[in-house]
């Protein structure tokens, strides 16, 4: 009786490097006692070259288990297959996983299962096979399918494409496959359920951060200390954690942490998509009206005060403002101007006693769609800016003042979603703003004002504010223009964080150069749109909060409440 083979497989969203552990491992009865053996494959950081480490003879001990244990210098963002059981031929060219050089990069594949005439069905013509497995067979046979279609890539191959190919692998037999070529990584499930295959995608904030799956453990800390998200596949049930079963004939793609590709559409776990069909919207109009009361009432009475409002929303060719007022309660010396960011803003000096002050702002809007056009030339990051481009943009591509280590974090988590996108400027700043919608919670009181970028990367949890000051700053660190962005989402649109509705709402513009800001949503993974009336706009919080002020004299036990609300009136 064989050990049949177990396969692993992990995407990380950024270089990780996981310490590897095996357990007893067990020897093969036959005609003779022969060992397990075992191979681990992996893509030194920004190598196109894979490293791969066999042992075909393993006796539970060896000089490559113990390097492999002790090793935590190798780094990548795609491992496997920690691939264990004998082949037949027990040699080192007959071990998995197997690599071939095509288009100046290395491929691997891993198999478990068992086919039949193989050799006669899946005929070679460029590439051979070094040993005699079914499974090295197959990546040759791959290699060949690929050079006939001039792909340098997996995904230059299509991805309908590559699960017809292994459809057609499964007709003469068994087949669980895992494939990759360093960028992705692809995972196909046999389609009579050939053993199980699990799969999961793990985020740095869940525990445990060991792993355990079969005879293998996994120390997943310096991942969860650096902020890695994982894909991860495995044919033998991991202990002490839920993964998804895949379905027979199921095949998935895992990029840099995340699934971009998925056989079954209706599954309840859907890829990222990098375009949604939403940036393809016709032109579209919508009258809001908007209501946002605020009351500030004191214990003591005020004496003497300053106070600013940024409370009349944005006029230009995508937002009308058909009327305006603003009520204040108290008396004083009013003055309105346009602050630096384009504000428009009402200032009052007040020096007679109050002990409750009520200010209400009344909007008529009229929001004009505006589509997330490309130009005729697709922009990648990184973007080029002109020295006196960036002289004027340079407070909106500054991130915030943190410690290195900090920033290098947050840049790793921005440079895996430019990666996951292949540079593309807009699929990025789609896809990271889909990211934080999906992988961070939303939890009011969970955070202050004082919240940074990097803390709310370790905790996964906050309010809008939270996640437009992370995007503004992933945004910058990749030299893209960002600001924050204060204004009111509609109440009746179907999102996931409806108490946003009942308070002013923030989110982030980003200056593409053939459009300008374009406003993206994080909180609710959207493009700000026709259900966001926008505001005050600055490089933070502080330059566009609506309400603020100083007091003087007197004040204490200051209370405040807050209404919004939002009507359409018009389509």
């Amino acid at each position: 009786m064989w050990v049949s083979t177990h396969l692993m497989a992990m995407c990380f969203d950024s270089g990780a490097s996981p310490q590897v552990h095996f357990g007893e491992l067990p020897t093969v009865e036959g005609p003779e006692k022969v060992p397990c053996g075992w191979g681990f494959g992996w893509y030194p950081e920004g190598e196109r070259a894979a490293s791969v480490v066999k042992d075909p003879i393993c006796r539970g001990d060896s000089g490559l288990v113990r390097m492999l244990q002790d090793w935590s210098h190798f780094r990548s963002t795609i491992f496997l297959s920690f691939a264990l059981g004998a082949a037949d031929r027990r040699s080192q060219q007959d071990t998995h996983p197997f690599q071939l050089r095509h288009a100046g990069r290395d491929w691997l594949l891993s198999h478990n299962g068992k086919l039949r005439n193989f050799q006669v069905k899946l005929a070679l013509h460029t590439y051979e096979p070094v040993g005699s497995t079914d499974s090295e067979h197959i990546l040759c046979w791959l290699g060949d399918r690929l050079r006939e279609a001039g792909a340098s890539r997996l995904s230059d191959l299509g991805w309908p494409r590559l699960h017809q190919l292994f459809q057609q692998i499964n007709e003469l037999g068994t087949a669980n496959l895992v494939f990759t070529d360093g960028l992705d990584l692809v995972f196909y499930h046999d389609k009579n359920s050939h053993h199980q295959v699990l799969w999961t995608r793990r985020l740095p904030t869940e525990r445990p951060a060991h792993l355990r799956a079969g005879l293998i453990r996994l120390d997943l800390d310096d991942a969860v200390e650096h902020q890695r998200t994982a894909v991860l596949f495995s044919t033998l049930p991991p202990s002490e954690e839920d993964w998804l079963k895949m379905e027979p004939g199921q095949m998935l793609v895992a990029r840099r942490g995340a699934l971009i590709w998925n056989s079954l559409p209706d599954q309840q776990h859907q890829p990222v998509q990098l375009r949604p069909s939403q940036t393809a919207q016709p032109a579209r109009t919508r009258t809001v009206r908007v209501l946002h009361e605020t009351t500030y009432t004191y214990e003591t009475p005020v004496e003497r005060s300053s106070h600013l409002f940024r409370l009349t929303p944005v006029c230009d060719r995508y937002q009308e403002v058909l009327e305006h007022s603003l009520h204040l309660s108290v008396d004083g010396s009013r003055r309105q101007y346009e602050d630096v960011f384009g504000n428009f803003t009402t200032s009052l000096e007040v020096e007679i006693p109050f002990r409750e002050m009520k200010v209400v702002s009344q909007s008529l809007v009229r929001i004009h769609s505006m589509p997330l056009e490309s130009p005729n030339q697709r922009t990648s990051i990184p973007l080029v800016w002109m020295p006196w481009q960036r002289q004027m943009m340079s407070p909106y591509l500054l991130p915030i003042e943190l410690p290195e280590n900090q920033l290098l974090a947050l840049s790793d988590f921005a440079m895996a979603a430019v990666e996951r996108c292949d540079f593309q400027l807009v699929d990025t700043l789609l896809d990271l703003n889909q990211q934080i919608k999906r992988d961070f919670e939303y939890a009011p009181q969970s955070t202050t004002l004082a919240t940074t970028p990097f803390e709310l990367l370790c905790n996964r949890k906050g309010v809008c504010q939270d996640f437009a000051n992370l995007l503004i700053c992933l945004a910058r660190l990749l030299a893209i223009p960002a600001r924050y962005r204060v204004g009111y989402i509609r109440t009746g649109a179907d999102y996931s964080n409806q108490v946003q509705s009942e308070a002013s709402h923030a989110w982030v513009e980003c200056y593409l150069p053939w459009m300008g800001w374009v406003g993206f949503d994080p909180t609710n993974g959207t493009i700000a749109d026709l259900d966001h009336v926008r505001v005050a706009c600055g490089r933070s919080y502080t330059d566009a909060t609506p309400t603020s002020g100083t007091l003087y004299r007197g004040g204490t036990g200051e209370k405040l409440t807050v209404r919004v609300k939002t009507e359409v009136v018009g389509e």
